[in-house]
């Protein structure tokens, strides 16, 4: 398939599977940066994701609509859970094959697959803008919920410049009543605005602004923020 977004989950897998392979059993099971969950968790939330989202493409190349989540959301997180303290190899093979499985998906993926539609338990979403540009999301973001190394500095600056278009979309409803803020992106000369009320003025890199917003960072640089509801 020719789409740019093919090439960055492959580039953000490369970079997850390169933190993985330096995880020990201890640190498999030390905690992320997500509430109650340890590394294990997080790295078998991607493989399912990886897994997902090939089923979805295999099913559209048969003219289905394919179910990202069998089960739904209750199925999702019981898989979740069972990845608890699993051992740093066992996890690492898990994810490393989901992640091959995918990309040879993607690459024999047609365009007719890429808007076809499959059913996630957030909604029936397009495979391509839903899917795989979501994948990319998942897979930069929780790299940084790891802990281990990996931080919102290190996200790509492009992606991060994209992905604040359509953090945006939904923050006026994130944001406390009565408050609006102005974003400016200090690197990219680029604005945001938000909500509605007295206004904030939030300056900081693009990487930092974007890291707030997904809920990965409580402030910008050294400034103090307006809390928001949880980021999807």
């Amino acid at each position: 398939m020719e789409n740019p977004y093919v090439e960055r989950v492959a580039q953000a897998t490369d970079k997850l599977l390169a933190t993985t392979s330096r995880l020990d059993d201890v640190g498999a099971a030390g905690p992320s940066l997500l509430p109650d969950w340890d590394r294990s968790m997080v790295l078998t939330h991607l493989a399912a994701n990886a897994d997902g989202t090939r089923r979805a493409l295999e099913a559209a190349a048969k003219g289905e609509v394919g179910e990202v989540y069998p089960g739904g959301r209750p199925a999702r997180d019981a898989e979740i859970e069972a990845g608890r303290a699993r051992p740093a190899r066992e996890v690492e093979e898990r994810l490393r094959a989901a992640c091959e499985q995918l990309a040879a998906a993607l690459e024999n993926a047609s365009d007719e697959a890429w808007e076809s539609k499959a059913v996630h338990p957030s909604g029936e979403v397009r495979i391509g803008p839903g899917l795989v540009v979501g994948r990319a999301r998942e897979v930069e973001v929780h790299h940084v919920d790891l802990g281990y190394g990996y931080e919102p500095r290190d996200w790509p600056f492009g992606w991060v410049l994209e992905e604040m278009d359509r953090v945006m979309i939904d923050l006026p409803s994130r944001l406390p009543p009565n408050v609006a803020v102005v974003l400016t992106a200090s690197d990219a000369g680029q604005h945001w605005v938000a909500g509605s009320g007295d206004g904030v003025e939030i300056m900081g890199t693009t990487n930092d602004l974007f890291a707030w917003l997904t809920g990965r960072a409580p402030r910008v640089g050294e400034q103090e923020c307006p809390p928001l509801k949880p980021w999807r």
